[in-house]
């Protein structure tokens, strides 16, 4: 296997425009989610492994869209011709698909849920919030994902709130497609910011946004593309799995498929990179990344529910060039 390189942490560059966070501060579109393993913190790490290419490149692909903070990086930085998004987790997608069409009328509402929320006590706010879970998981039922209609605008706003209302900001699927994650004790939190959402609308205006598996995306990817990977981790420990975002799972007869696809890309000359946990052994690296250049960044694991247990950890970058 080839060496293995290490990628420095750097601070993070000042910013210049109030954000979405109390006291935070930017200079472009953030991500609107919170997101286990989302890539906004761990971007000027990810950056130094960027092909040094990428401005000549034409399509831009995404699989595993999560919080998009990737994405939204690099189309900062970038005039891709074409955007691919997608991710298998339905209820994402929705939302997104809801910014792209409809911020206005999302900000309203939630801006209705949020008025609700600030005027209730502690304990009405947790009763609010396990009302509102109920009703998501109920009206999954109305929903058809395949075909957009109003009645997504409603539901995209309330997994906003419960988004930044919910433990920790993470989204899980029990095997029924409930969404299950208990209140955080959010009482005064930031849902959203209205010149991030107009923003990030008006980047998804041209974008492709799909609700599929990463297999039939990667099957269809043009020439002159490049393509970002950030499936669900491996876990590193027993109790480290963060794979139950959505209610399939992914196995690893999916991480075999994946590697398989991208393997299939390698020979025709498509430029990706791929994001994954650093096993506690070298036998996971030798058998699925011998041909490809591995890179070693830090990351602050924030998703634990044991404060101590939240330390910086370490994540591999693959890439093919």
């Amino acid at each position: 296997m080839s060496k293995i390189e290490h990628i420095a942490s750097y601070p993070r560059k000042p910013q210049v425009l109030f954000g979405i966070e109390q006291g935070e501060i930017l200079t472009r579109p953030k991500p609107f989610l919170k997101w286990a393993g989302g890539k906004d913190r761990l971007f000027h790490q990810l950056q130094q492994c960027l092909p040094t290419e990428l401005d000549q490149v034409q399509n831009y692909y995404e699989p595993f869209l999560g919080s998009g903070a990737v994405f939204f990086n690099l189309v900062q930085d970038f005039s891709f011709r074409n955007i691919t998004l997608s991710d298998i987790n339905e209820e994402l997608i929705l939302v997104y698909k809801v910014i792209q069409n409809n911020v206005g009328e999302l900000m309203q509402i939630i801006d209705q849920y949020k008025n609700r929320y600030s005027k209730l006590s502690n304990i009405d706010k947790e009763k609010f919030y396990y009302e509102m879970r109920n009703s998501y998981n109920i009206q999954r039922f109305n929903i058809n994902h395949r075909k957009y209609s109003d009645i997504w605008i409603p539901r995209a706003a309330q997994m906003i709130f419960l988004n930044k209302t919910c433990y920790n900001g993470l989204y899980r699927q029990n095997m029924r497609g409930e969404f299950n994650v208990p209140f955080g004790k959010n009482y005064n939190p930031v849902i959203y910011n209205q010149t991030n959402m107009e923003l990030i609308a008006k980047l998804l205006n041209d974008v492709e946004i799909k609700t599929t598996d990463f297999e039939s995306i990667l099957n269809a990817v043009k020439d002159n593309s490049f393509i970002y990977l950030d499936p669900p981790y491996r876990p590193i420990t027993k109790t480290a799995n963060f794979t139950d975002y959505y209610k399939l799972g992914f196995t690893e007869k999916d991480n075999e498929r994946l590697m398989e696809s991208l393997n299939i890309l390698n020979k025709r000359k498509i430029k990706f990179m791929l994001n994954n946990s650093f096993p506690l052994n070298d036998n996971y690296l030798a058998e699925y990344y011998t041909d490809y250049k591995v890179s070693v960044i830090t990351a602050n694991r924030m998703m634990s529910s044991i404060s101590d247990r939240r330390c910086k950890v370490s994540e591999v970058v693959v890439t093919n060039y």
